[in-house]
């Protein structure tokens, strides 16, 4: 008896361990995982160097956006940083007092309801970073132009990333008039007329400019209100078929991982159009050495974690099944990810009609020259072309790489001057 008993109690023991595998194993599928939720809108954050721009956004959303180690050592902004952040509003307080980024009211103490999450893209102020910032600008679909009240406006990549934006056809911004803690309100005023005038000579009227000091997170409600009210989530389609500009790509391996143990390459962007879901095959263009590069979607995810489907919006990662060298230290940044149908062949050589920039150079006729080298921006793309012929405003430019134009896509160009690259013009693909 006693032997019986000890073997239905072990049997027991066994059937439970199973059952408990079994219940841990389904937890851990992607079909019962807790899913993160998506950001429905990119922000960016734009104006001149040493504004606030990476202040402001750690005081939105808690991330200190420069994060590489020559970011650290210069103390400016080199690549484009991102932070997500949900804002809040308090159902009990009135007007600006309402809105808040945290989920518990600061004034009245009761819980807040959740409005909209945002991605912020924090953009390098920099004159020499002026690509980068153009890159993106592709991905905004509204911005904050952050310009700081101790100084005179416009400083000059506070004009640049105006055009910049204008560019890429963000209408929707916000100014946050910055640094309001160092000024007298003399000043303040003062400032605030040169950024209104500053503003509708360049066609943008009606913007509101919020008063506001990052460093001590002064006025942030009122600037969260004007974003809310001023800059609504665009309407996407969903029905296209997948476009994808990718900002960033890595490697998630840690060093010394088994080759049985790797996980494959992550890219990471915005999708403009369609929408993506575990299992899909991509197309990514115009690839690497002249050769684009098919995948299947292994992992979808934003910022707060894993994600079961990703539509246009917020920032999202990509894990895939490439080759993690391919993807580390943001080898990828400028592809165009999307399916058969959406996806245009990569060209090396292309004619446009050019826009000058009139504001930024001296002389329509002699800003571009034959067998002048140009930086094109284009998505998130940045390629060197040499100009083969310009007769006026018409160009042929021959590029050092391969390059996937969309339909009606906007194309900014810089040339070097001064030593560094100054965006003189635009062009509409054809």
């Amino acid at each position: 008896m006693l032997s019986k008993k000890v073997s239905k109690t072990g049997k027991g023991k066994t059937q439970k361990a199973e059952k408990e595998a079994q219940q841990a194993k389904k937890q851990a599928t992607p079909e019962s995982r807790r899913f993160a939720e998506q950001a429905k809108i990119n922000i960016g954050m734009v104006g001149h160097v040493d504004h606030g721009k990476t202040s402001l956004t750690q005081a939105l959303t808690g991330k200190w956006t420069d994060t590489h180690s020559e970011e650290l050592k210069r103390g400016i902004s080199i690549r484009l940083g991102y932070a997500d952040v949900t804002f809040y509003k308090c159902g009990c307080c009135k007007g600006a007092e309402a809105y808040t980024n945290k989920a518990v009211c600061p004034l009245c103490g009761k819980k807040t309801k959740s409005v909209r999450k945002v991605s912020f893209v924090d953009a390098p102020g920099h004159e020499t970073l002026m690509t980068t910032m153009l890159s993106g600008a592709a991905l905004m679909n509204g911005a904050v132009l952050v310009i700081a009240a101790n100084e005179k406006c416009p400083q000059p990549q506070t004009n640049e990333h105006l055009m910049a934006l204008k560019i890429a056809g963000v209408e929707k911004i916000v100014v946050a008039q910055n640094k309001i803690d160092l000024v007298e309100m003399k000043e303040a005023i003062e400032n605030r007329k040169q950024i209104q005038a500053f503003l509708e000579k360049n066609g943008y009227k009606n913007v509101p400019i919020v008063p506001i000091s990052a460093n001590f997170a002064g006025n942030l409600n009122f600037l969260i209100e004007a974003i809310e009210e001023c800059i609504p989530t665009p309407k996407f389609d969903l029905k296209k078929p997948l476009l994808m500009y990718c900002a960033r790509s890595f490697d998630i391996n840690k060093p010394g991982t088994k080759a049985k143990d790797l996980r494959g390459g992550v890219v990471g962007g915005s999708i403009i159009q369609g929408k993506a879901g575990i299992g899909e095959k991509i197309l990514i263009r115009p690839g690497i050495e002249g050769k684009q590069l098919s995948t299947d979607i292994r992992s979808l995810s934003c910022s707060s974690g894993p994600l079961k489907e990703t539509v246009p919006g917020g920032l999202i990662a990509i894990g895939t099944g490439l080759d993690p060298s391919l993807t580390q230290n943001d080898r990828m940044r400028g592809q165009v990810i999307g399916t058969g149908k959406s996806l245009p062949q990569p060209i090396n050589e292309l004619e446009v009609e050019l826009t000058y920039l009139k504001r930024l150079v001296s002389s329509v006729e002699s800003s571009i020259n034959s067998n002048q080298l140009v930086v094109l921006t284009v998505g998130t793309m940045t390629v060197i072309g040499t100009v083969t012929s310009i007769h006026g405003n018409k160009a042929k430019i021959l590029l050092r790489d391969r390059i996937v134009i969309l339909p009606d896509q906007k194309i900014a160009l810089s040339k070097k001057s001064g030593g560094r690259w100054q965006l003189v013009a635009y062009a509409i693909a054809k």
